[in-house]
């Protein structure tokens, strides 16, 4: 059966991310809750946005009225030398000349060339022009030759009307040439926009809608012809630059630089700034040659490879389509306040002579994961010695402090503590009657967090959350010591977590004398770039690690996530912005919620149309167990599986997650390939799974810690029948399951 994640939905929950054509950037709008910043030290766009004077004097200019003046006088001027005998024709005489010049001049064509190798350390970059203030930039590529071509788009996505719900985008894609460029002097060459070629109409108009989108073709902002620039190499002192400049260099450079550190091209005409910009380059490299800014050419699922490219792309994908979190551990309830997980955590030690030997009792607390281990006398023995699950039990209806407890993964007892209070720097032991000490920093490297490195953070990681302010969804992707980290609110981008660059791991303070290892990533590009991103880990586990500042779970995303949904039975499910789905197998299914609901938000009443071409028209309605621990999306109501084995799919309708122990349980109906008949019987199969080989329906359910029964069914006419009940009990010494006659 299909496997579904299996998370509680956010109700209220609305994703609405709208992609802006093909453009690499997207718009970083909203903003993190302060908490949610607690660990990042986000830009600022004040400082950028004051420093805007005499640039863009506003966003109209590149969206509005001076944009499409902008537009006409460049296809005037144009125009004009068309006249004259073309732009295209020009260009290609001068060349020409000055070729025949430097055949003449060999000291003048070495300096050509010499000067030409400026454009080749070009190579390869993508200059942005933008401020990080709104939705908008201007990139451009230069060739070896001083040849050019770039895009603008200023997205807008208040500016809306009938037929593009989306927003406006002014765009433009044009192509260009450099001048010959002249040395100025050592670290400056200057040269002239000499050619600049737009398209400013698209099939006799200036705007079209595509994607609910309004297109409106514009000037490329910051770039006109016959523009005088200056190109400045890294190295050149900071004290050289203009006021004009350094207005657009914030956040794009350290405060405290003495030198530039990139090349770049300075507009002295427009006074504008292209810079080398990362996040353009990134986004490049990793968009490769697919659409939407899909990687190609990777392993891994769809659904893998949008999560993985999720900051790329600048858009969440469908909550559906994102990994189970565990939730994170609750506090114990009153009067013992203090007696919690996120008190306990750290390392803690209780030295005490017994018997005239030394005992030193070490407990080690990361997220609900323990450690606990006995010396005496210097050697490691005793009974407390082994690491497991950490649970807190509430004694208080009893009138008794809560125990704290380690149990292994088979469920034994390794220690118990009864614990009457903590403190930041000590525990009371209610039990003995003494105190434990915390010593969380004398050994900041100590074993406790030999788990948190570089090697283990490795791949792509996702964690949600909610917040007064809505929902909280990040992806966070490692790449050797590279990372990106990307964060929605509500679907709406964060400018607070979103950035990349370079990653490492170091022991920080986290608060008085507690340590832990932090993640931290220093913003080199995105829309945070100059800022820090930090995630305090206590252990990373081989599918989750633990953020023990934010208090919450992060899941390892596996290359194949989602296989199940791309190599199954149904060939396309199509998400509907009333919540519902329309999938296409062997039959055509319309699920539809019964109450109103938005995309990404679920229901637990559904109506399931069902038709295909033999002349099926059915209609079957759907209750989930209100008790279910998984309200599913429509996409996660119907299943097709052929249970009966006779070549036609069947009709599997999802019922809920039930007990405690999660088990899952489907209505089916058997299909002829015309109409449907409901399975009696089969809604009462826990766990159940087709097994061909045998042409049996399997069934599984846990009978206590160490035990489990494995029923088998066969679908005999219209209904399931049991046909054998095997019991599996755990052996200790085998270390695996067995066999255990009733």
């Amino acid at each position: 059966m299909k496997k579904m994640k299996l998370a509680v939905l956010m109700l209220g929950l609305s994703l609405a991310v709208t992609a802006c054509g093909n453009q690499a950037s997207g718009n970083a709008s909203g903003g993190a809750a302060a908490e949610s910043a607690a660990e990042t030290s986000a830009a600022s766009e004040t400082s950028d946005a004051a420093k805007e004077d005499g640039t863009k004097e506003s966003e109209a200019a590149a969206s509005g009225t001076e944009a499409a003046e902008a537009s006409d006088e460049d296809t005037k001027t144009e125009e004009d030398k068309t006249e004259k005998g073309g732009t295209g024709d020009k260009a290609g005489a001068e060349d020409g000349a000055a070729a025949q010049e430097d055949e003449e001049d060999p000291e003048k064509a070495a300096d050509s060339i010499g000067t030409y190798a400026i454009y080749k350390d070009m190579d390869g970059i993508i200059f942005g022009f933008l401020s990080g203030v709104g939705a908008w930039e201007t990139m451009l590529e230069v060739e070896p030759d001083g040849s050019f071509s770039g895009e603008f788009y200023d997205a807008n996505m208040g500016e809306s009307g009938e037929g593009y719900k989306n927003g406006t985008i002014y765009c433009c894609t044009f192509t260009g040439k450099f001048s010959e460029p002249m040395k100025k002097d050592p670290d400056t060459y200057t040269a002239k926009v000499e050619k600049l070629e737009f398209e400013s109409e698209k099939d006799g108009s200036d705007r079209f809608i595509e994607d609910e989108t309004l297109y409106i073709m514009t000037s490329p902002y910051g770039l006109s012809l016959n523009d005088e620039i200056e190109i400045y190499t890294p190295g050149k002192p900071v004290s050289d630059l203009t006021e004009g400049f350094m207005s657009w260099m914030v956040f794009k450079m350290p405060e405290d630089a003495k030198e530039l550190p990139e090349i770049a091209i300075y507009n002295k005409t427009a006074d504008t700034v292209f810079y080398p910009d990362q996040y353009a380059m990134n986004s490049a490299e990793a968009a490769g040659s697919g659409a939407n800014g899909t990687q190609t050419g990777e392993e891994g699922t769809k659904a893998y490879n949008d999560l993985k490219n999720a900051y790329y792309n600048q858009a969440m994908p469908d909550y559906y389509r994102t990994p189970y979190v565990p939730s994170p551990s609750e506090a114990p309830a009153k009067p013992y306040q203090s007696v919690t997980m996120e008190n306990l955590q750290g390392r803690w030690v209780n030295r005490y002579t017994e018997g005239g030997s030394e005992v030193v009792e070490v407990l080690s607390v990361n997220g609900d994961f323990g450690r606990i281990e006995t010396w005496i006398d210097g050697e490691k023995r005793g009974v407390w010695n082994g690491e497991g699950t950490i649970s807190i039990e509430d004694r208080s209806d009893r009138n008794v402090c809560p125990a704290f407890r380690i149990n292994d993964d088979n469920g034994n007892n390794l220690c118990t503590i009864y614990i009457r209070w903590v403190n930041s720097n000590a525990f009371y032991d209610g039990g003995f009657l003494t105190e434990w000490k915390r010593e969380g920093n004398a050994a900041p490297d100590q074993y406790l967090y030999d788990t948190v490195t570089l090697d283990n953070l490795q791949g792509v990681w996702y964690t949600e959350s909610s917040e007064p302010d809505g929902l909280y969804q990040v992806v966070l992707t490692v790449d050797e010591d590279r990372a990106v980290i990307f964060e929605t609110i509500d679907g709406k981008v964060s400018s607070t977590w979103n950035g990349g660059g370079t990653a490492s791991v170091v022991m920080t303070d986290f608060t008085a004398g507690i340590a832990y290892p932090e993640l931290l990533i220093k913003m080199e590009h995105g829309p945070s770039v100059g800022g820090t991103a930090g995630i305090y880990i206590s252990n990373v586990e081989q599918d989750y690690f633990y953020d023990c500042g934010l208090k919450r779970w992060y899941s390892r995303v596996p290359e194949d996530f989602l296989l199940e949904d791309e190599n199954g039975t149904f060939d396309q499910v199509t998400m509907l912005d009333n919540g519902g789905a329309e999938i296409t197998g062997t039959n055509h299914y319309l699920v539809t919620p019964e109450e109103e609901i938005k995309r990404d938000e679920t229901a637990s009443k559904w109506t399931v149309e069902i038709t295909n071409d033999e002349g099926m028209k059915e209609t079957l309605s759907v209750e989930v167990d209100p008790y279910s621990g998984y309200q599913p999306f429509a996409n996660d109501i119907v299943w097709e599986e052929d249970v009966n084995f006779d070549g036609i799919p069947d009709v599997m309708l999802f019922q809920g997650v039930l007990g405690a122990q999660g088990v899952t349980y489907y209505e089916c109906y058997l299909s002829d390939g015309k109409k449907l008949k409901k399975c009696k019987g089969f809604d009462e199969i826990p766990n159940p799974y087709t097994d061909p080989g045998s042409k049996q329906i399997i069934g599984n359910i846990r009978d206590g810690a160490a035990a489990y029964y494995e029923l088998h069914y066969r679908i005999s006419g219209d209904e399931a029948v049991e046909t054998e009940s095997i019991r599996y009990e755990y052996d200790e010494e085998i270390g695996d399951y067995v066999v255990k006659p009733e």
